[in-house]
């Protein structure tokens, strides 16, 4: 009789409340996966300084005319250069506290910037020692990355849910558990690609001698595990 009332009372429960009353495991997941760069972003321009603004801003769109058309020359597509930077500011004389004079306009300084990439490292060297030597006074950074980096970054998800089980695994062993059901998967935010440290082998390019080393895309999983026993 008493088992009949036991059927009865759980056939009149929900079997959403019954997944509700089980225990979980919540595990954080890593997945990283390295490899080697196939693009760089270069963030380079031209800074020019003159008595007057007019004459400052001539100077400097001649200048990055000439590394535009260099760049050109060495193959860089114009969808691939941007500009990330304009700016025209003034000179101030500075007394350095030697008179009660109120500091007067010099001159201007214009920086004109942008960012190029480039999609064949081979020529990377070459890029940088071109720019130099036709106009470009300022390059602020490199960087090394994926033209196509959503492959590998779905090897690196796949990396997060093995290490989020293996894990999961060993503390519902030790618990002396079962795992018996996924209760639900979070992924982590964006985790663009960045270079790997202490992973890095000398390229030696035409001209400036780079080290392109490996990029690193990881990816991150929180699961909740249903667990018994």
């Amino acid at each position: 009789m008493k088992q009949l009332i036991l059927a009865a009372a759980l056939a009149c429960v929900p079997l959403g409340a019954l997944a509700e009353d089980m225990a979980t495991l919540t595990i954080r997941g890593t997945g990283q996966i390295d490899v080697a760069p196939d693009m760089a972003t270069i963030q380079l321009g031209v800074l020019s300084q003159a008595e007057t603004a007019g004459q400052a801003l001539a100077e400097n769109s001649a200048d990055l005319e000439a590394v535009l058309a260099v760049l050109a020359i060495t193959g860089i597509d114009g969808r691939d250069i941007q500009t990330s930077q304009f700016s025209v500011q003034p000179v101030w004389s500075d007394d350095s506290g030697q008179s009660e004079r109120t500091p007067g306009i010099t001159g201007f300084t214009v920086t004109n910037e942008v960012s190029v990439r480039v999609r064949d490292l081979g020529k990377l060297g070459e890029v940088l020692d071109a720019v130099t030597q036709d106009g470009a006074n300022l390059i602020r950074g490199l960087s090394f990355g994926l033209a196509d980096p959503d492959p590998v970054a779905d090897e690196a998800r796949l990396a997060a849910m093995a290490d989020a089980r293996a894990r999961a695994d060993l503390l519902a062993n030790a618990a002396g558990v079962e795992i018996t059901g996924i209760r639900s998967i979070t992924e982590g935010g964006d985790e663009r690609p960045f270079p790997a440290a202490g992973r890095l082998e000398m390229a030696m390019q035409q001209a400036v001698p780079i080290a392109e080393g490996e990029v690193t895309v990881s990816a991150t999983v929180t699961v909740v595990y249903e667990i018994d026993g």
